[in-house]
Parts: C-alpha cells; structure tokens; sequence
C-alpha cells in the first residue's frame, strides 16, 4: 500500500504527533482541524495526520491555538506540494493588535525574510512573527513513521 494512502487510529495519531490522545480527541471536538462531515469513530489520513502535527507543534510552539488553527488550515494543500514537487512552503504570520493576523505563504526559505520584510513594510504592526516549516514538520512525522514501522514507500518513485 502507498504510504499515502494509509489510515490511522486516533491513538496512532497521538503517537505519531506525540501529542496526548485526551488533547488530540479534544482538538478534534472543538474543530480545530477539517476532518470532514464524520462524526464518531474516524480513521485519519496521511493529510489529516500531517495536519494534527501542524496544529500540535504550532499551538505546543506558540501556545496560540488561533495562531495554529491557521497554520493548519494551509496544511493539506501544503502536503500535496510537499510530496507532489518536493515543495518548501512556509507559513509567514503576524499577529497584529486586536487578534488580527495577517498571513501569506512563502515558498524557499530566501522567500521567508523577504515576506517578513513585505508584512513589516506593509504596517502590519504585529506584536508578534511566526515562521511554520512545513516541510520540517513532514520530515519530522516521517521519521515517527518510520521509527514506528509504518511502511514508507517513496510517493514520487515509479516502482
């Protein structure tokens, strides 16, 4: 089975996000991740997965759950980019006053500092940045699946 088209547990999802399953179940009651219309017992993808582990090491990073929610809202579109062109997006925030946060994708860690420079120029006057990698946070869920014994045939090869 190609590996991205795995399904996985809500317990395996803790595990392999490495966040509590009483929080994951928790996240997952209070929508802060698209899963679709199901309701009760859910098997997640590999986009659903990837998308627990943004949420989990944005909102553990920056214990902003608002902050995360956003990040998370580009994740799966940001995967596909990832295992479709070996992609390197990145998630550029400002948080300005009053909640409000601006937000664009960067692609190439030289686009980071110039999509900074751009929200600065542009005013957003934020008391706060946020850089989410992607790509690093893939690599970091593939490694767990490997460590886990999940089988981890590459997506792009034509075996």
């Amino acid at each position: 089975m190609e590996f991205t088209n795995q399904r996985f547990t809500v317990s395996e999802v803790a595990s392999l996000t490495e966040t509590n399953l009483n929080t994951v179940q928790s996240w997952r009651r209070k929508g802060f991740f698209d899963l679709g219309a199901s309701e009760g017992w859910h098997r997640f993808t590999l986009s659903e997965l990837f998308s627990v582990a943004v949420f989990a090491e944005v909102s553990g990073g920056t214990g902003n759950q608002d902050v995360a929610s956003s990040a998370c809202s580009f994740a799966v579109q940001m995967l596909a980019e990832i295992i479709e062109s070996n992609a390197a997006p990145y998630f550029v925030g400002a948080s300005r006053k009053g909640n409000d946060l601006v937000m664009e994708i960067a692609y190439g860690s030289l686009n980071v500092g110039a999509t900074l420079g751009k929200l600065i120029s542009e005013g957003a006057d934020a008391g706060a940045y946020i850089v989410v990698d992607y790509s690093a946070i893939f690599s970091r869920l593939l490694k767990r699946l490997h460590a886990g014994g999940y089988a981890m045939e590459n997506p792009n090869s034509n075996v």
